[in-house]
């Protein structure tokens, strides 16, 4: 079986549910993680989850080693930018491994994650998925070093990473590590059906995708859902027809949600709700999952998030002027 690790650089205080990431990360023991953080706090780390406690400023220097001209890191939201850098940026960590991957500490639980990424996909794709959440990359050298290529904006690696600016170089996005694919003609794998990306600025759950020809990001219609984690494996139970249907995915992404756990460190089985962690019952009906399903006309995160976006396009603008 070939060897994926995920490289995981998070600064700052690790999330109130952690243990329920690491635990989820312990059922993958063929999937490894290098976590690396400056919070030392006691968890119960698996196996398969090494730790190296370092800070940002330290992270810095290091990743300032591999260029020659000044880079910019000054914050821990900079750090999404050099997602798909980081097969190049550690390079000399990973050289057992046949392929590489970032993904998202905060707001992220996973599932059975190689039934999705099995050996003829990391063999036949030289990237998998376009989400800045989670991408997996072949560990070459060649592979590792396309974020030196123009994209299809023609913008340089060199004025990316000399700026304080948040480019979303690690998502789909115009200039991004995507479109190097893209307009290169290099195999991507997406594997969008069986991601869970849930939206951050809905109480209730609703699964984000692309359409087919990359245009347009939107949100499946409205239908009552939630999900679990059951021994490893996370499902979505929805509810079609008045029936409840439950279907595998590989992880689910809460993306942002204050996640309320109310439940013990080391369940093998409970609920993902729009509100967190719940107990998970031994049935799951049409009226439990409507219950957690319910629309609210006032969600404060909503506007949180939408502020946050004003803020940054205005600091955006005021660079350019």
């Amino acid at each position: 079986m070939k060897k994926i690790v995920f490289l995981c650089p998070y600064f700052g205080t690790l999330p109130p549910h952690t243990q329920l990431w690491l635990n989820s990360c312990k059922m993958n023991p063929s999937v490894t993680w290098y976590l690396f953080t400056d919070d030392k706090r006691k968890f119960d780390y698996p196996e398969n989850v090494q730790v190296f406690y370092t800070t940002l400023e330290e992270t810095k220097a290091l990743y300032q080693k591999k260029f020659d001209f000044e880079i910019s890191l000054e914050g821990a939201y900079k750090l999404g930018d050099y997602k798909p850098l980081f097969g190049y940026l550690y390079e000399e960590m990973i050289q057992e491994f046949d392929a590489w991957g970032h993904i998202d500490v905060y707001d992220e639980i996973y599932g059975d994650i190689r039934a999705f990424v099995t050996d003829e996909l990391l063999e036949k794709y030289d990237k998998l998925m376009i989400f800045g959440h989670m991408g997996i990359y072949k560990n070459s050298p060649e592979v590792n070093r396309r974020f030196e290529l123009s994209s299809d904006l023609n913008r340089t690696y060199q004025e990316i990473f000399s700026s304080s600016q948040f480019y979303n170089f690690e998502e789909y996005v115009a200039g991004s590590i995507t479109r190097i694919y893209q307009k290169n003609g290099f195999p991507i794998g997406r594997l969008d059906d069986v991601i869970a990306d849930l939206s951050g600025t809905s109480h209730h759950f609703r699964r984000g995708y692309f359409s087919d020809d990359f245009e347009t990001f939107t949100y499946l219609p409205y239908e009552p859902m939630i999900f679990s984690w059951e021994e490893g494996k996370t499902y979505c139970y929805s509810v079609k027809n008045h029936q409840v249907q439950k279907d595998e995915f590989m992880y689910v992404h809460f993306k942002r949600r204050k996640m309320i756990q109310d439940i013990p460190d080391d369940v093998s089985t409970y609920l993902i709700v729009p509100s967190g962690f719940a107990l998970k019952p031994e049935e799951i009906t049409v009226d439990l999952i409507q219950k957690y399903s319910q629309k609210k006309l006032f969600y404060p995160v909503y506007f949180e998030e939408k502020w946050k976006g004003v803020k940054r396009l205005l600091k955006k603008i005021g660079r350019t002027e």
